[in-house]
């Protein structure tokens, strides 16, 4: 078996993983040019680097494992190219991490710290009304697992949480009521705080538009730390700028990086970082073990761990 790395190993990984796959072949590609090559006879590839700009010369590949939580943009780019391979992700490997900087969000917008820091920039010092998370209501998009981790930290701070989820009726799930796709809509009016935690597919693409965030109540918080073209940024745009929303908190644009004109530097009430809710990793990343074990679970015939479901999107 021919087993391509598109990315540089850390000290025991690449041992690690002839561990799990004896026999086998391993090519660690430096640049696209030795990726272009090595893939030509690859039954499995792991990590994203350089894959789609390569994946047309692949003749063999059965197994790719992505070391990104979403999938939208290998989906999109390698359309039936993917048809017969295998296609798994590190979902749920940082949902603790990204729900922390959901909340940082929420507590920045809650909090006023964009107001304070652009105060502190000219050296004002003066106070104003803030708002407290306890006892407001939360709406989450996209129960999974860092669904369910940014809903334990909200319920921390007091808030009452509720969830949606892609199917199923609406029901209570260990304390929390979780949303069916056809109801959720109703429940805008009542949501101070909304959560968007959803991947991007062709069903979640523009979910949340002008009318969703026209039925939030005028002093509601909008979080997105999904994927950008979730939501109508131009219509969250054009609420902040009315005054209709308390505030946003945005990890994710549509397009990114942002250009120098893009309108998203000059929106009042927005709170913006640059797609670093999963933060870059120092040391060893904590996707290598799962590498190694779905490796290990490649070889033997086990299920693999975090299959993407591509008619789905995730």
């Amino acid at each position: 078996m021919n087993i391509l790395l598109n990315y540089l190993p850390t000290t025991g990984h690449l041992d690690r993983l002839r561990a799990a796959a004896p026999g086998s072949t391993f090519l660690v590609a430096n640049d696209e040019h030795e990726a272009r090559f090595a893939i030509v006879e690859a039954d499995v590839v792991l990590g994203n680097r350089h894959f789609l700009q390569t994946l047309p010369s692949a003749t063999r590949l059965r197994w790719m494992q992505s070391n990104s939580m979403g999938v939208d943009t290998i989906l999109r780019g390698a359309g039936p190219l993917l048809d017969g391979v295998v296609l798994t992700c590190v979902r749920g490997l940082y949902a603790d991490e990204v729900a922390d900087h959901a909340l940082a969000l929420l507590l920045g917008v809650t909090r006023g710290l964009r107001d304070a820091i652009e105060a502190y920039s000219v050296r004002s010092w003066g106070r104003w009304p803030l708002a407290t998370l306890a006892g407001r209501r939360a709406l989450v998009l996209g129960w999974g697992g860092l669904g369910r981790a940014i809903g334990r930290r909200l319920q921390g701070f007091g808030v009452v949480v509720s969830g949606v989820r892609r199917s199923g009726p609406t029901e209570e799930m260990d304390g929390v009521v979780v949303h069916g796709p056809e109801t959720w809509r109703e429940e805008l009016g009542n949501c101070d705080l909304l959560i968007i935690a959803l991947p991007l597919t062709l069903l979640t693409e523009g979910s949340v538009g002008a009318a969703e965030l026209a039925s939030l109540p005028a002093d509601a918080i909008v979080v997105n730390v999904g994927r950008g073209a979730v939501i109508d940024q131009s219509a969250l745009f054009t609420a902040l700028r009315a005054g209709r929303l308390r505030g946003a908190g945005l990890d994710t644009l549509v397009d990114e990086p942002p250009s120098a004109t893009d309108p998203a530097w000059d929106v009042p009430r927005l709170l913006l970082t640059p797609h670093v809710g999963r933060s870059l990793e120092e040391g060893t990343p904590q996707w290598e073990r799962l590498f190694e074990e779905n490796l290990r679970r490649w070889v033997a015939g086990e299920p693999l761990i975090n299959i993407v479901d591509q008619s789905a999107g995730y």
